[in-house]
């Protein structure tokens, strides 16, 4: 028998076929049995001796304690029974079994583990011969060894749930990982791994959608019918106590349905018939207060849930409501993202970042502004087509825009026919006054191209450029629903003013910006400037190209 138990792993029917085979052998007997506890009543794991209608018939009507048969008194008495003759017993009921196994003489002992009567088991004899206190001692043993037997069961099945349950909960935490917005594959994995661990024929998950306001099958897993999904996809929940998920709603825990057919409090039939559930849980997904699903998972035979399996399936119900939030969030963030992309690529970058925050909140940084505006819009816009002027901004806004976003620089805004672009922020520019100066010359050479093409047409535009370098304040402007990343300061002025007095063609730059980069481009005096918003005439610099092989394009 230790043979036996030793190399069983988890397969206990071997080892207690080996016990009750042994236990016969020793009391001098025809056949016998061991019954297992599950639930409230006893299920035969082993026996001998016995026809196999024996097995089909003890499957119908599993032992219980009470005073019918004799594994029911050891039972009841929590010590061993014998009856001589069963046939002299006036208490004895169980007829069919006696006639299957032609007993006279039984005997039983109860398994106890911990003042707990896990199993029992009973031996029997064919001719009238009552078993003696020595057979009820060798019975005991064998009785002691399957208790241990059913012990370490217990145990190492506990075990093997329990790295199942690992294997399962790491599976769900890798999709959520591999698939952030894949929400529909992470409740598909969640769903299999509690009905599989549950022991649970069917499982699906409801989920609130806000839009229609019921709850909708997003995963389910199990044979589950088409008119099944129907019912409970497109039928209003109402927090009630006649349906399961109704009941889930009023009581925001699990609910437990031993048994849909015997609840006088349910009134959905439709489902239990399209479904075939008898025994259900519910347990509610909860965020704030609010259930946004409801876990489902039954059982197509009256088979309880165990305290166990309902808070594993309550483990399983928190990652899919885990899983949804984190969904919802990463939506949300994407779609913020997204939004604040379309004016600065980089500052959607720095929103992930861990001084995102801090820059976002405001911060004074070294920078150099680029304006540009259109030179002949105004008179353009007032005889050309509301048609024609928006196809021609979109053609500039791409151009310039793109070329902005190439040289590391953040767009600011589009308003008409000017932009704004900054350089040195949020993402550091080493050389930002050169990367700002090789910005504006390539959009001067490239807007060439375009305004040659609308001459074609009979319009005359050019594009003025002003650049200068400076501190400035920056950082996240706007309200709620509505944000952009700004900049404030006397560069932003200055770059704005020279862009407004720069001709066609021309890039204007100021007096500290080209003090940075004289060494580096070609630039000639265009003496001072009165500008307007200044009070003081301002030296300014006509900007023509790069030497010593810069370019104004960025080698790519």
């Amino acid at each position: 028998m230790l043979r036996t138990l030793a190399t069983s792993s988890f397969e206990l029917r071997p080892v207690l076929q080996e016990i009750i085979e042994q236990a016969v052998r020793l009391c001098d007997a025809d056949l016998g049995n061991i019954a297992r506890r599950e639930g409230e009543t006893y299920h035969v794991a082993a026996f001998t001796g016995f026809p196999e209608e024996y097995e089909q018939l003890t499957s119908a009507r599993p032992y219980r304690a009470e005073r019918g048969s004799v594994l029911g008194r050891a039972l009841l008495d929590r010590r061993a029974a014998r009856i001589d003759d069963v046939l002299e017993d006036p208490e004895y009921e169980l007829w069919e079994a006696q006639r299957l196994g032609e007993y006279r003489s039984i005997m039983a002992v109860p398994l106890v583990r911990d003042d707990e009567a896990v199993g029992v088991m009973g031996v029997g004899r064919m001719d009238l011969r009552p078993f003696s206190d020595e057979d009820e001692a060798v019975l005991q043993t064998f009785a002691d060894h399957a208790s241990v037997a059913l012990e370490l069961h217990r145990l190492l099945a506990a075990e093997h749930e329990a790295a199942a349950r690992e294997r399962a909960v790491s599976a769900v935490l890798q999709e959520m990982a591999r698939s952030s917005f894949d929400l529909q594959g992470i409740l598909q994995t969640v769903v299999d791994s509690a009905v599989e661990l549950a022991s649970a024929d069917v499982g699906n998950i409801l989920r609130y959608d806000e839009p229609s306001g019921l709850y909708q099958a997003a995963a389910y897993t199990g044979d589950v019918s088409a008119e099944f999904l129907e019912l409970v996809t497109h039928r209003p929940v109402h927090p009630d106590r006649g349906t399961l998920v109704g009941r889930t709603l009023v009581e925001q825990r699990p609910v437990h349905i031993v048994d849909v057919l015997d609840d006088p409090e349910y009134r959905f039939p439709e489902a239990q018939q399209a479904g075939g559930f008898r025994t259900i849980l519910g347990v509610p997904m909860l965020r704030n207060g609010f259930v946004i699903g409801v876990f489902v998972v039954w059982r197509t035979e009256v088979n309880p849930f165990s305290d166990r399996e309902i808070a594993l399936l309550s483990t399983f119900a928190d990652q899919a409501t885990l899983a949804i939030e984190n969904v919802r969030l990463f939506q949300a963030v994407e779609r913020q993202l997204d939004e604040l992309s379309r004016f600065a690529p980089q500052v959607a970058a720095l929103l992930a970042s861990d001084e995102g925050q801090s820059l976002l909140a405001g911060h004074r940084r070294e920078i150099t502004a680029l304006f540009a505006d259109l030179r002949g819009f105004t008179a353009f816009a007032e005889t050309a087509e509301p048609e024609e002027v928006l196809s021609v901004l979109r053609e500039y806004h791409a151009t310039v825009g793109e070329l902005a976003t190439r040289h590391s620089g953040t767009l600011e805004h589009f308003a008409g026919d000017g932009l704004m672009v900054f350089f040195n922020d949020p993402v550091l520019i080493p050389d930002h006054q050169l990367a700002a100066v090789r910005t504006a010359l390539a959009m001067r050479d490239r807007f060439e191209d375009l305004a040659a093409g609308w001459r074609k047409r009979g319009y005359e535009l050019g594009l003025g450029i002003g650049l200068a370098s400076g501190y400035a304040t920056l950082g996240r402007i706007g309200f709620p629903g509505r944000y952009d990343y700004g900049a404030v300061g006397n560069a932003v002025i200055l770059a704005s003013r020279l862009s407004d007095a720069a001709g066609p063609g021309e890039v204007l730059a100021s007096q500290r910006l080209h003090a940075a980069v004289e060494d580096r481009v070609e630039a000639e005096t265009v003496g001072e400037l009165d500008l307007k918003g200044l009070s003081r005439p301002v030296t300014a610099f006509r900007v023509r190209s790069t030497l010593n092989g810069d370019v104004a394009e960025p080698r790519g």
